[in-house]
């Protein structure tokens, strides 16, 4: 029983990353990082910096989890806002996929 709580333990993941498609800001931004859901209105000016993704498991798969990890993510890059982000969610995961920007 003790191995089958450890393994399911072990399966609360929660895993950020990040492909850049411009410039990172100069240093991780302490300010709130805001999100804008797949379609919602975009403000009009904007800087991308990269595309963000979120993935979590198991007591992680949960939306604040998942856009927590995306918006940690974009405060890395300097990034004040994730837009267009797209959650999806299965039985034992989710994920969350957005645009990390500078919004002026």
């Amino acid at each position: 029983m003790m191995i089958l709580a450890a393994a399911g333990a072990a399966c609360a993941t929660l895993h950020s990353e990040h492909v850049l498609t411009g410039v990172p800001r100069g240093g991780a931004w302490s300010g709130e990082v805001k999100v804008l859901m797949e379609g919602a209105p975009v403000p009009a000016k904007y800087e991308e910096v990269a595309i963000v993704n979120a993935t979590g498991g198991a007591a992680q798969a949960t939306l604040p989890a998942v856009i927590g990890a995306l918006q940690e993510e974009a405060r890395k890059l300097g990034c004040n806002a994730v837009i267009r982000v797209r959650y999806d969610r299965g039985a034992n995961n989710a994920s969350a996929t957005g645009v990390a920007v500078w919004l002026d």
